[in-house]
């Protein structure tokens, strides 16, 4: 491996290409973090593990909030699984990112009466696949890398009913991919970012007009514009592994952005961004946050954001890069970064006490359950593999869940409790 002073041109794509190896999803599902909504029932919890070396991993399912130690292999509730890769939950089920026992699909993970994972039906991709979304119990929307038309499905059913034709987006011929790789949903309208450039390998974001997002109507479910900002590369984030809530009790949406990291031809670096699709607007405003240029003593050169999640009242959190890799494995598998606390509305950010730093495989994983935000951290030098939990009004987070056995942490699910 080769050292360098500063950061390689092919960081960019070990992170993507953790991502695509990982097949993990980026749920996009918006909803009011406030929003107190009583259904009467209970909630039981799913855990995704997963090698570190391979998708070998296991689901493991509990009656209640995970207890403060896990050693899932161990566990009586466990089942293994050859390929996990995580999603997002759903009413009663979590959809994992890829089929089980392996290839491209979106597979539906339930709990049994004994707590043990259930593998459920299949939603069929041909080119795989990084987000599905659920407007209601009766619809919902996923990508398939085989076609830029969006897939449409029955939940309940959990059949592909359709498609959106979105022959007029502005993808450009001359890439080798152009696909949907992040959706977003707020009222009766669906923001859908696209990837637009290079295929693997290396993925390389190629726009001249920047950060492209297309807008579709969900009453026909038919394509209304684009938008797009210049300066801005890779829109939304691909692959989650967790509700990437972006949407603020105003209904303003914070959209984050990857950035470029001076892969493009130009050689130029664009720093990761939020940015912001006010309520009653399909178009960005003026709006534009780098929070790790707000954290003391963070990288300068190498902008990263690894995860978004808004938690209610303008906080939000993401990782920040706090020190500058120097060879091209260095954001996966060291531990640069650390968890901030951002105030979206005041621009400003703060590093969560109490966290040790972090690797890129967690890629940012955020949840938010009874009130409380849950954040992965993965430190292979600390041997630290565990969700820590932190109040939104404070700054401090504690550590939750230690898992120390099964893998890394690849997803953290609340569904509804089934029949007993």
């Amino acid at each position: 491996m080769c050292w360098i002073k500063r950061p390689s041109r092919n960081i960019l794509l070990w992170i993507i290409c953790l991502l695509w190896i990982s097949c993990a999803t980026d749920d996009a599902i918006p909803i009011n973090p406030n929003e107190q909504v009583d259904l009467g029932e209970e909630y039981d919890y799913m855990l995704f593990t997963r090698s570190s070396s391979s998708s070998n991993g296991f689901v493991t399912g509990f009656d209640s909030f995970p207890p403060p130690t896990v050693d899932a292999p161990a566990t009586a509730s466990t089942i293994a699984y050859p390929a996990i890769s995580g999603g997002v939950s759903f009413q009663n089920f979590v959809v994992n990112q890829q089929k089980l026992f392996g290839g491209s699909g979106y597979q539906k993970v339930s709990l049994s009466e004994d707590l043990s994972p259930k593998d459920g039906s299949i939603l069929e991709t041909f080119g795989g696949g990084s987000t599905i979304v659920f407007l209601n119990e009766n619809k919902g929307y996923y990508t398939d890398f085989n076609t830029v038309n969006i897939q449409i499905f029955d939940p309940e059913s959990y059949t592909r009913i359709g498609e959106i034709d979105m022959s007029e987006a502005p993808i450009n011929p001359e890439n080798g991919a152009n696909y949907f790789n992040d959706l977003y949903i707020r009222g009766n309208r669906m923001y859908a970012c696209l990837y637009t450039g290079r295929t693997f390998p290396p993925f390389i974001y190629e726009s001249e007009i920047g950060a492209i997002v297309c807008v579709i109507d969900l009453e026909t479910d038919t394509y209304v514009r684009s938008i797009n900002m210049p300066d801005t590369k890779y829109p939304g984030q691909a692959f989650m592994r967790f509700k990437s809530n972006v949407i603020d009790e105003n209904g303003d949406i914070y959209l984050p952005t990857q950035g470029g990291l001076g892969l493009e031809a130009s050689g130029e670096s664009t720093p990761a961004k939020i940015l912001r699709i006010p309520a009653g607007s399909d178009d960005f405003d003026e709006y534009e946050f780098i929070p790790q240029l707000k954290i003391e003593g963070a990288a300068r050169e190498t902008i990263v954001n690894a995860g978004f999640l808004y938690a209610g009242g303008g906080i939000g959190y993401t990782n920040v890069l706090m020190e500058e890799p120097e060879a091209d494995a260095d954001l996966v598998n060291r531990p640069l970064m650390r968890w901030a606390k951002l105030n979206l509305y005041e621009k400003t950010a703060e590093l969560v006490e109490g966290m040790p730093a972090n690797a890129g495989l967690t890629t940012g994983m955020a949840y938010h359950y009874n009130g409380k935000v849950q954040l992965v951290v993965y430190n292979v030098d600390e041997q630290i593999n565990a969700i820590y939990e932190t109040d939104p009004s404070t700054n401090v987070a504690k550590k939750k869940i230690d898992v120390v056995a099964g893998g890394v942490i690849y997803g953290f699910y609340e569904v509804l409790e089934p029949i007993r």
